[in-house]
């Protein structure tokens, strides 16, 4: 059990999926523009309806690139939430379209 516990930990270190959530996203632009509990639940949605989008039109990778990049450019200026993920989304985008 250990072994397989073990493996699994140094899997998630590697992959996405293991890696901040979109709850986690949503959680950090909330505290940055001080959303309410419905302003966070309609993030979420945002969310699910792109991922079963990019799920529908086999662009996962392309869902996965944009999370990455949100997770690692978003950035709180003056109680706006922005990221620097225009190439991702726009390929996104494209693909699902």
């Amino acid at each position: 059990m250990k072994a397989l516990t073990l493996t699994l930990t140094l899997a998630c270190l590697f992959t996405v999926a293991c890696g901040r959530t979109e709850d986690d996203i949503c959680d950090d632009m909330c505290d940055c523009e001080g959303c309410n509990e419905r302003e966070f639940n309609d993030c979420l949605d945002r969310y699910d309806v792109r991922f079963d989008e990019a799920d529908r039109r086999d662009c996962l990778d392309r869902y996965d690139d944009l999370l990455a990049c949100e997770d690692d450019t978003g950035l709180c200026r003056d109680y706006r939430w922005d990221t620097a993920c225009r190439n991702e989304r726009e390929a996104l985008d494209r693909c699902v379209d």
